[in-house]
């Protein structure tokens, strides 16, 4: 029996370790061609500009958010990961008519273009394993639900744009939208690269030996400041544009998800960490209100 055992053993290992290999060597890879496609698809975007103006940028943008439902989300190919980072650059270069039109929506899409291409990095970094296109957080939710909800951003706000309503409060749309949404994003991406590794995007059931519970920088401030910073960069991307319907929209939909994932993840932190969970809940808040059952 156990000269039978050993080959099996030994082909599991040849395989985790080609495995590990083939990870490391993408990870690598995506690291410096991931910035490097970025930085010439915002050139490309940003020459673009001047030719498509405000409504080719959005017919562009919105085939991109649409297309990506076609993608799987396991696919780690080389070349489908660097496409993504230049087609995300592009939408980020798109935000240069800011400088010359009105700022809504260009700013709009620098901040979600920045949003997915900083949750991409943090995966290229800290999770090499799963360097893959989920990474890019474009796809979160099933039956197409975030495209749906990004592009019903965008023609909510050519609706108002057709009906001159925005040009009343543009200015303070602007600030104040443009000032969270930033907020926002700074703090979801202070989050991630405080907790490093420990924090990941699908809710861990099993404890590994690396899991520590963080509780310095922004996590001594709140709980899930990952999680308080997407709600405050999605909800005031829409204060941003002036959208009247999608602001509601996002703010419920947001705090629903947040009220079923919140509840499970403290459930496995307080089995993970037991009285050191429990301790530190006592002693800073959840974040965003009336979700936390701890």
């Amino acid at each position: 029996m156990r000269d039978i055992a050993e080959p099996g053993a030994c082909k599991l290992m040849v395989e985790v370790e080609e495995d590990a290999m083939g990870s490391r060597m993408l990870a690598t890879q995506i690291r410096w061609l991931g910035p490097l496609a970025t930085l010439c698809g915002l050139a490309c975007g940003y020459a673009a500009v001047g030719v498509l103006g405000q409504e080719g940028m959005t017919v562009l943008t919105v085939i991109f958010f649409a297309g990506t439902n076609w993608i799987p989300s396991e696919v780690d190919s080389l070349t489908t990961l660097c496409f993504i980072c230049f087609a995300l650059g592009g939408v980020m270069g798109f935000g240069g008519e800011a400088l010359h039109g009105h700022p809504q929506l260009p700013l709009f899409f620098v901040l979600v273009a920045l949003f997915h291409l900083t949750e991409f990095s943090f995966c290229a970094l800290f999770h090499e394993k799963e360097i893959e296109f989920r990474g890019f957080m474009l796809t979160p939710v099933p039956a197409a639900g975030y495209s749906i909800a990004i592009i019903a951003a965008i023609l909510e706000f050519w609706l108002w744009h057709a009906v001159g309503m925005l040009r009343t409060f543009q200015f303070a749309f602007v600030l104040l939208g443009g000032v969270l949404a930033f907020g926002g994003w700074g703090l979801r991406t202070a989050a991630l690269f405080t907790a490093q590794s420990n924090f990941t995007h699908i809710v861990a059931c099993h404890k590994e030996s690396s899991h520590r519970l963080v509780t310095q920088g922004v996590y001594s401030l709140c709980r899930h400041p990952g999680y308080v910073g997407w709600f405050l960069w999605s909800v005031s991307t829409q204060v941003l544009l002036g959208n009247i319907f999608c602001f509601f929209a996002y703010a419920f939909v947001s705090w629903r998800f947040f009220a079923g994932r919140i509840p499970h993840e403290e459930q496995m932190l307080i089995r993970f960490f037991g009285d050191e969970y429990l301790d530190y809940a006592s002693r800073v808040p959840c974040g965003i209100p009336w979700i936390s059952e701890v």
